[in-house]
């Protein structure tokens, strides 16, 4: 997918302190439950090696002209009790979603969406759900995501 300033490919080992470093800096904007970033981008390249490897783990990476990495969007897949809408159980978690500060307002988000979902279609993925910041909740919501009603509880706290 190009247009005459971005091109949006693939993700590969190579890129994955590109992914690490836009994920930590996606949580810094964002996250406010604590927690390690540091700790936790330690522990993604292990992470991140091991399920690209299994095919587990998918990334794109939007780059200008010159190769420079600016944006990044990622799918996960995980699997849960099959159900009568979901045979399989087979689910895709995008997550990862990240434009830097320079380059936002360009359309990247929205193409490296579509490309994250048209991947997880081809790859038989009926459904897919991710976790919406206040600044990417307009964009899901116009792509078709709906809210959900699940809940969580930390077991630590």
């Amino acid at each position: 997918m190009e247009n005459a300033l971005y091109t949006i490919r693939k993700a590969e080992l190579d890129d994955i302190s590109v992914l690490i470093e836009f994920r930590a800096k996606m949580f810094a904007l964002v996250w406010t439950e604590g927690g390690n970033l540091d700790e936790m981008s330690s522990f993604s390249n292990s992470y991140f090696r091991d399920k690209i490897n299994d095919q587990e783990f998918h990334a794109w990476i939007a780059e200008t002209e010159s190769g420079e990495p600016v944006a990044c969007s990622a799918l996960s897949y995980y699997h849960l009790t099959p159900k009568p809408s979901n045979i399989e159980g087979r689910y895709g978690y995008i997550s990862s979603m990240y434009t830097e500060d320079e380059h936002r307002r360009k359309g990247l988000a929205r193409r490296l969406l579509k490309a994250t979902l048209e991947f997880a279609k081809a790859s038989g993925l009926r459904y897919v759900k991710l976790h919406a910041s206040e600044f990417g909740r307009p964009l899901y919501e116009a792509e078709g995501f709906k809210a959900w009603n699940e809940m969580s509880l930390d077991l630590e706290d």
